[in-house]
């Protein structure tokens, strides 16, 4: 059985088999109930989530000689017609193949004349988004005033780039991402109606891959069927999904609570040896650090569980430090495509994760409460660490996360009270430092901190000798603690390498 054939076979004929979307149902059957159908509607929301489906719906219920409490009764003429894709009178377009102004004219042009079968011409335009203005602007007078006998259906990825003059006409329902849950939920329910036997696993490795779409879910699943007529186990699964292995994943995340960044290395060392997708891999790493992070700080009854082989580790961890991993792992996805060893953004990640020479939290020994700070005047920064620099690095982080890392890889210096020189041994950081982007969040963090009126300059110095960031924190830091090492980059990389050995 193909993926679309299965997709297919149990797409929702009714409302009532809408997953995940209760808001949308209940109103469209109101609507229809009370006989108050709009003439446009706009279905906004992620990939997969039923917004076609929805509108298909919508076009059987509008048209169904005995439709029930507003649902389409599935078995009279127009709705097998809508179903089978027999009828001219439901016309689905795809925005992204047909963007011309010629296109929606067309459109237009078929809307004014009467329906040759059904009560109702409806048109279901999807990926709307992709329309080009003219396009858009032929559109809007049919939606200003549309013929009686229309109905227009907009779907959209990105609400975003459709023109408010469009939206202000339709009514707009936002279709919400599935959870987890539910779509498990979907993937059970279809394997028991084919009765095949799917591993719990493998559920919830095709949850995962599916990232909240069941459209998704379902064509993963109907790959995996046509493996094996029985049981899907994970081993068959591996065969279609991303190959990654849950154990190592934990190994390696428990070794970065722990901050021991020779074994974390060794894992990546390992898993490449094994032929692991290493991005599927980074993805596993950053789920299971966001259920750490999660199970850290929500209530007891809303925390998400950790698996037993993480340990307790994460309990004692502050969140910065585990905010700390999560951003550096995030941030090895700009390197995977420029980097020319595979392991080299996951190595990057960890060792920006566990900063050497940083006790662990759960052994620091306790240490005198902290002296109160000597009063100072303010100056300009000398380096990265120096507290004006650090304030814009965490402004800069809150708005761009991906910019954590390389903003505290640098050095940061005022020559005058106008110039402010930030230095990388880097060049790779520098590059994502000046793009537009990274820059106005620069421009307008440092105005702030440092006043109106500083330049900001960009060097490339290889020779550079960095401190390892000190910005992740451990329980008992205190004034006193000792710096740690400087690390010029070539030292960092032999590091990396002696702990691969």
């Amino acid at each position: 059985m193909s993926s679309n054939t299965l997709y297919r076979k149990y797409r929702p004929q009714q409302f009532a088999d809408l997953l995940g979307q209760p808001h949308v149902a209940n109103t469209l059957r109101n609507e229809i109930t009370q006989k108050q159908v709009s003439h446009a509607y706009l279905f906004s929301g992620p990939r997969g989530v039923g917004k076609t489906t929805t509108a298909r719906l919508l076009a059987k219920a509008v048209n169904c000689h005995q439709p029930k409490a507003g649902e389409p009764d599935t078995t009279c003429s127009a709705c097998v017609a809508i179903r089978e894709g027999k009828t001219l009178d439901v016309v689905e377009i795809d925005a992204a193949s047909y963007t011309g102004v010629d296109n929606i004219r067309e459109v237009i042009e078929q809307s004014r004349f009467a329906p040759s079968q059904l009560r109702m011409k409806v048109f279901i335009i999807d990926e709307v988004h992709m329309l080009s203005a003219a396009a858009f602007n032929a559109l809007l007078k049919t939606l200003e005033e549309p013929p009686a006998h229309a109905l227009f259906i907009l779907a959209t990825t990105e609400l975003h780039r459709v023109p408010d003059t469009i939206t202000s006409r339709c009514q707009r329902f936002n279709f919400h991402r599935f959870s987890d849950a539910n779509v498990a939920t979907r993937v059970r329910w279809i394997a028991q109606a084919e009765k095949r036997s799917v591993d719990d696993d493998v559920v919830d490795a095709i949850v995962r891959a599916a990232d909240g779409s069941s459209r998704d879910a379902e064509s993963i699943l109907g790959q995996l069927f046509s493996l094996t007529s029985d049981r899907i186990t994970r081993e068959q699964a591996d065969l279609v999904l991303p190959r990654s292995n849950e154990a190592a994943v934990a190994q390696l995340v428990q070794a970065i609570l722990q901050q021991d960044q020779a074994r974390a290395l060794g894992v990546v060392q390992e898993q490449l040896e094994l032929g692991t997708d290493l991005e599927a891999f980074r993805t596993d790493i950053l789920h299971m650090l966001r259920t750490c992070m999660l199970a850290r700080v929500l209530p007891l009854n809303q925390q998400p569980t950790v698996p037993s082989s993480i340990g307790e580790s994460y309990r004692t961890l502050p969140v910065a430090y585990l905010t700390q991993a999560l951003e550096a792992f995030l941030s090895a996805s700009s390197y995977v495509t420029v980097s020319p060893l595979p392991q080299l953004p996951l190595e990057l990640a960890i060792m920006q994760a566990t900063p050497a020479d940083t006790p662990s939290p759960a052994t620091t020994p306790a240490q005198p409460a902290p002296r109160a700070p000597k009063a100072s005047t303010p100056t300009a920064p000398s380096s990265s660490s120096s507290a004006p620099w650090s304030n814009v690095v965490k402004m800069v982080a809150s708005a761009e996360p991906s910019l954590s890392v390389p903003l505290q890889m640098v050095r940061c210096t005022q020559d005058d009270g106008t110039h402010l020189t930030i230095t990388s041994p880097y060049a790779l950081h520098l590059e994502r430092l000046q793009s537009p982007k990274a820059r106005t969040a620069l421009v307008k963090a440092v105005t702030e901190i440092f006043g109106a009126g500083v330049e900001l300059q960009f060097t490339h110095d290889a020779s550079l000798v960095l401190d390892v960031p000190t910005s992740v924190p451990h329980n008992t830091a205190t004034n006193d603690s000792p710096a740690p090492a400087a690390q010029h980059p070539d030292q960092l990389w032999k590091q990396i390498v002696s702990a691969m050995k």
